[in-house]
């Protein structure tokens, strides 16, 4: 299961001949924000045709923002999860490899990045709706990314992608919270918190580390082929990152705590 080619490098418009892994891949980061852009475009069409009266009546502008980028945050996961899972396959992963790239490794990095320019546009027009903590993802994501055409650390981007195995279930959460009550089945709604806690700990944040403390000391293995500040910066942002996690799931264990004291509460009294 190891790709190496990439189909869209036959698109690129010039030049002809790219002395860079950026200049070979730039246009596939033209074609995937263009891709989330449009489909943020269509996303209210999309948000009526699935949840019908309860996204078009009643809500707030910011509201149905929200649920629009939830759409294209969706799509986002799926399509880095079912991209990144070859990579981990490749040799170069498995070799610990910080300089190696391949076709298909590029390409999977510019659509990471496309969607982080987007991402990044959209938390800087609606700052005041998500505010700093995704403002700094959005920056810290892309910077990182974006790093691997040097080449650095590209064949690793599966170790990173894979923190996106939480999205759904976040997402999923999100829109249930957002709905009327009983519109969604009690069941589904425990049923998919405890998919979101699980794998949001494990991936984000226990995996999360890992891959932050493997993805440097593989760096020190050539730290005087590197110059200092790539592997401290991305180290360093990469530490910020999780502990931005650690913070949403230390807000996750709140908010369930404070929906089971509720449910008890609830609860009929026994005569």
């Amino acid at each position: 299961m190891t790709y190496e080619k990439d189909y869209l490098l036959a698109l690129r418009p010039f030049p002809e001949n790219p002395t860079s892994l950026l200049g070979q891949h730039w246009h596939e980061i033209v074609i995937s924000f263009a891709f989330y852009e449009a489909l943020y475009f269509v996303s209210p069409l999309i948000c009526r045709t699935i949840f019908g009266d309860l996204y078009s009546k009643d809500r707030s502008k910011k509201e149905k923002i929200n649920f629009d980028i939830h759409v294209v945050s969706m799509v986002q996961a799926l399509a880095s999860l079912v991209l990144c899972v070859p990579m981990f396959y490749h040799p170069l992963y498995f070799s610990g490899a910080v300089f190696g790239s391949t076709p298909y490794g590029g390409l999977v990095a510019s659509l990471t990045v496309g969607y982080f320019i987007w991402d990044l546009v959209v938390c800087v027009q609606h700052y005041s709706l998500f505010g700093f903590g995704f403002l700094l993802h959005a920056v810290a994501a892309l910077y990182v990314f974006l790093m691997t055409f040097m080449p650095f650390m590209q064949p690793h981007i599966p170790s990173f992608l894979i923190f996106e195995l939480s999205t759904p279930f976040v997402n999923v959460n999100w829109y249930c919270s957002r709905l009327p009550t009983g519109s969604v089945p009690n069941k589904l709604i425990l049923i998919n918190g405890l998919l979101l806690m699980i794998s949001f700990f494990t991936v984000r944040i226990l995996w999360g580390f890992y891959a932050a403390v493997n993805s440097f000391l593989l760096c020190l293995k050539v730290w005087d082929q590197l110059p200092v500040w790539l592997p401290v910066s991305i180290f360093s942002l990469n530490i910020a990152l999780d502990c931005l996690n650690l913070l949403w799931f230390y807000k996750m264990v709140l908010i369930a705590k404070k929906k089971a004291r509720g449910a008890k509460s609830s609860k009929p009294k026994e005569q």
